[in-house]
């Protein structure tokens, strides 16, 4: 798992730890350790220090190490039920300056990505290992090659060579520079190419100048394709090696596009609401973030559900265009019809730029199996 992301979901786990004091350990007036300013309440109005006796036990030391590492409060516990059940209400909040008692759009979006990127982890595979203990077999590899096999070459090679051979209108150094070319001798081919052209001046036909050029055309596209194939069949032997290291490779390019559909989302969003100078972008980013949160949250559960009941947790699916239009119809309190055609052409301004993600994704994977080259 990419380390970035692991530190920057657990660093915005602070907020989520940690229950708030109600009342101070030590009488109001009672000067401040920190900056020495009388205590008006829980907490220094001045440095912001907890008003708390520091003299405790190593008990109550190693709960306070323990509270700190993993920092949650009640706003966890309000934020995640109107994210499932009132989401136009959680977004309309924050916009509207209610976020006290709400956990941030962002920090909420990276906790929640680690969490489905463990779960999905974890289904797929406990589902990896009883399929095997049932005896079913997994077809997951994808075949990269070109057409043929090496045997097929050698022969095409060898009956290119017997047409040239026999070609009786083909000059001598024509011939020799495609004999060279087939066989991928550079060095004989530039040679047979200078004497082609030096001996062109005496007695050279039209149909000899013709077939150069058509030596020539071949040699190039030859040359492009190989170096094609030749990419694609690294990568994909080191695929075929090493299976793990690419499924990590995946999950960390993963999580970045995770990150960049956020951007993406809010783009789509912004031309959607362009005429409406009410909205900003950084309002679209809020929606985005809560709205890409639920689906997380939808495909974490999915996936735990998945190993109970098998296929039929993808059913829950059908759960995502509903959550989607009451967020909508409530974020930007658009009538129903405004919603449901915005809608539409969200669904097919996502499935175009989410597909150009994966694929994206699964390239970005696949070219550093390789180290890039």
């Amino acid at each position: 798992m990419s380390g970035e992301l692991e530190t920057a979901a657990l660093a915005s786990g602070g907020g989520w730890l940690r229950w708030k004091r109600q009342h101070a350990d030590i009488p109001p007036g009672t000067p401040c350790a920190n900056c020495e300013t009388p205590l008006q309440g829980t907490y220094c109005h001045v440095c912001g220090q907890l008003a708390e006796d520091f003299h405790r036990s190593s008990w109550k030391l190693l709960v306070e190490a323990v509270e700190s590492l993993l920092h949650l409060d009640g706003r966890l516990v309000r934020t995640m039920p109107n994210l499932i059940k009132a989401p136009g209400k959680l977004t309309r909040d924050y916009l509207d300056g209610k976020r006290a008692w709400q956990v941030q759009p962002f920090r909420m979006f990276l906790v929640i990505l680690l969490i489905v990127i463990f779960a999905g982890h974890w289904a797929t595979t406990t589902n990896a290992h009883r399929a095997e203990a049932r005896g079913e077999e997994t077809h997951n590899t994808v075949n990269l090659t070109g057409p043929g096999d090496r045997a097929d070459d050698d022969e095409a090679r060898a009956e290119a060579r017997a047409e040239i051979v026999a070609d009786p209108d083909m000059p001598a150094a024509a011939k020799e520079a495609a004999l060279a070319a087939i066989d991928q001798d550079w060095v004989k081919f530039s040679r047979s190419v200078g004497d082609s052209a030096a001996e062109k001046a005496a007695a050279a036909t039209e149909k000899a100048g013709d077939d150069k050029i058509r030596v020539t055309s071949a040699v190039a596209n030859e040359e492009q394709v190989s170096s094609i194939q030749a990419w694609a069949q690294t990568r994909y032997n080191a695929v075929k090696d090493d299976p793990e290291r690419f499924a990590l490779i995946l999950e960390i390019w993963g999580h970045r596009i995770a990150i960049l559909a956020l951007p993406v989302s809010a783009l789509m969003l912004t031309v959607l609401f362009i005429f409406n100078r009410r909205f900003y972008v950084f309002d679209h980013l809020v929606f985005s973030m809560h709205s890409l949160s639920f689906q997380m949250l939808l495909l974490t559960t999915i996936f735990l559900l998945s190993m109970v009941v098998g296929g039929w947790a993808w059913w829950l699916l059908l759960a995502s265009p509903v959550h989607l239009f009451v967020h909508m119809k409530g974020a930007y309190q658009r009538s129903t019809f405004g919603t449901l055609a915005r809608m539409f052409v969200l669904f097919n301004l996502t499935t175009v730029t989410f597909s150009l993600l994966a694929v994206l994704w699964l390239y970005l994977g696949f070219n550093e199996m390789a180290g890039g080259h």
